[in-house]
C-alpha cells in the first residue's frame, strides 16, 4: 500500500502556510516598500504527467509520491528577523504503509526551537493504536479516539477527505536543470525553479476555503515576497524525490529557509512502540499539543470531544478497584480555569493528608467514565466532589468546600 501523497506534501504545505502568513505581516509593514519582481505567468497544466524528458517533467514528478511505501524523512525550517528571536522546527522520522491495514505505521519526533529554549515530542502509529511519546517515554491514545479514526480508515469513509487539495507542480517558473549528483548514494537529478506567490496563494485559498478559513489576496502577498526559490533532487532511475530546499526572502533580512530530505525509500522501517508507557496524558506545552491532536482526530470522526486527561486518566479503574475493597474515595471533578476548582485543589491535599480515603482528581470531563459509581448523582457543574463510603453509596457537594468541612463528610460517611 503506497503511502498518500498528501502525508509528505503536508509538510511542505505547512512551510508554506508559514511563509504566507510572514509574508502578511511582511506587507503589512512594509506597505510602501517596492513591489517584488516575481510576476504571474500561466500556471503549467495540472492534466496527467506524460512521459516526457526534461526539468519540467522531473519537477512534477517530485510532487508523485504515490509509489512511496516506506522511508525516513527529515524536514528542518528556520524563521529569521532582524531584532527578532530566531524560531527553527524540525520533524524527523519513518513511515511503513507496506503493511496491511489503512493507517500506516510512523514514528514522527518534532522539535522547536525558539531562541535558547526548546519544546521536543512525537506522536507513534502502530496502525491499530498510537501513542504521545517524549524520548522513551509514551501516553496510549485512548481506543476511543483512535478507534474510531482506524475502523473510518479501514471502510475508505472519512479519511478520503484528508488528503491536502494542493498542486506545489502548479507553484513554480523557470524550472531549470541543474545537473545530477548523488544521494545516500542514489543518482539524483537536481532542478531548480523560481516560486510564484500568487499562484501559491491562489492554489492554497481553495483548500482553506474548503475549511471554512481565509487567505490573504494573491497581490498582498506578492508585493510581500522578494525572492523564493526552490531546489529539488529526484531519483534518477525511480523518480522519486529525495531533498526540497526552499528559500525565501521578504527584504530587511527576514525569510525562511526549509530542508526536506527522504532517505532509504521503499525500505522496512522498523517502528515500535514506546518503551516505557504511563496511565494518563503528557503534561506542561507537550500535553496542550496533545489536546490539540485529540481534538483534531475527534473533530475527523465525529467523536465527542474531551481532553486527553479526561480520556486517558487511569483514576476511574482505581475508584472501582477501592469499592471492590471497601474503601472511601472522594473524587473531585474540576475545570482547570474556575478560581473555586484551583481552590478545591488545595483542599483536597491537606484532605488526603487528614483522612485514610482515596482521593482522586479529574476533569469534569471524565464523568462518564465513572459508569455507575456517580451516574444517579448528576454531576452537571464545578467544582464538584463526590464521596463514596464503604458501601458504594456516593453522595455529592457541588461549590467549594473548605478543609474541615470535607474532612468532617469524609469523616461522617460509612
Amino acid at each position: 500500500m503506497a503511502i498518500s501523497r498528501p502525508f509528505l506534501l503536508a509538510v511542505l504545505g505547512a512551510l508554506l502556510l508559514g511563509v504566507t502568513v510572514l509574508a502578511v505581516q511582511s506587507a503589512r509593514t512594509d506597505s510602501d516598500a517596492a513591489p517584488a519582481a516575481l510576476q504571474t505567468e500561466p500556471a503549467p497544466s495540472t492534466g496527467k504527467t506524460t512521459e516526457v524528458a526534461g526539468p519540467d517533467a522531473t519537477l512534477r514528478s517530485a510532487f508523485d509520491l504515490g509509489e512511496v511505501d516506506s522511508g525516513r524523512f527529515d524536514a528542518r525550517v528556520s524563521f529569521q528577523a532582524p531584532r527578532a528571536v530566531g524560531v527553527r522546527f524540525r520533524i524527523a522520522g519513518a513511515f511503513d504503509a507496506s503493511a496491511a491495514g489503512a493507517i500506516p505505521s510512523f514514528d514522527v519526533g518534532a522539535r522547536i526551537g525558539v531562541g535558547g529554549k526548546a519544546i521536543a515530542g512525537g506522536f507513534v502509529s502502530l496502525g491499530d493504536r498510537a501513542y504521545f511519546t517524549r524520548g522513551d517515554t509514551g501516553w496510549r491514545v485512548p481506543a476511543s479516539v483512535w478507534q474510531p479514526l482506524a475502523d473510518s480508515a479501514a471502510k475508505g469513509g472519512k479519511q478520503q477527505q484528508l488528503p491536502l487539495s494542493i498542486h506545489p507542480e502548479t507553484w513554480v517558473r523557470d524550472v531549470k536543470s541543474e545537473g545530477t549528483q548523488r544521494i545516500d548514494g542514489v543518482e539524483v537529478e537536481h532542478v531548480s525553479a523560481t516560486i510564484d506567490p500568487k499562484a501559491v496563494v491562489n492554489d492554497l485559498s481553495q483548500a482553506v476555503r474548503q475549511n471554512g478559513g481565509t487567505l490573504p489576496d494573491a497581490d498582498t502577498v506578492s508585493r510581500a515576497v522578494k525572492h523564493a526559490e526552490l531546489d529539488v533532487w529526484v531519483g534518477s532511475d525511480d523518480h522519486i524525490l529525495r531533498r526540497l530546499l526552499l528559500d525565501v526572502g521578504f527584504g530587511r533580512g527576514r525569510g525562511i529557509d526549509a530542508d526536506l530530505r527522504l532517505s532509504d525509500v521503499n525500505e522496512q522501517q522498523r517502528i515500535e512502540a514506546p518503551a516505557n508507557v504511563r496511565a494518563g496524558a503528557p503534561e506542561g506545552t507537550f500535553g496542550q499539543f496533545a489536546n490539540g491532536v485529540v481534538g483534531g482526530i475527534n473533530g475527523v470522526t465525529g467523536t465527542p470531544s474531551a481532553s486527553l486527561e479526561a480520556l486517558a486518566s487511569p483514576n476511574p479503574r482505581r475508584a472501582a478497584r477501592a469499592v471492590r475493597d471497601h474503601k472511601k474515595v472522594v473524587i473531585l471533578f474540576r475545570n482547570e480555569r474556575g478560581l473555586d476548582d484551583r481552590a478545591m485543589t488545595s483542599v483536597l491535599r491537606d484532605v488526603d493528608r487528614r483522612t485514610k480515603a482515596l482521593i482522586l482528581s479529574d476533569p469534569v470531563g471524565a464523568v462518564e467514565r465513572y459508569g455507575k459509581l456517580v451516574e444517579d448523582l448528576g454531576v452537571s457543574q464545578t467544582p464538584s466532589v463526590v464521596i463514596i463510603d464503604r458501601t458504594g453509596k456516593a453522595q455529592l457537594l457541588e461549590g467549594y468546600v473548605d478543609s474541615d468541612t470535607l474532612t468532617q463528610a469524609v469523616s461522617d460517611a460509612r
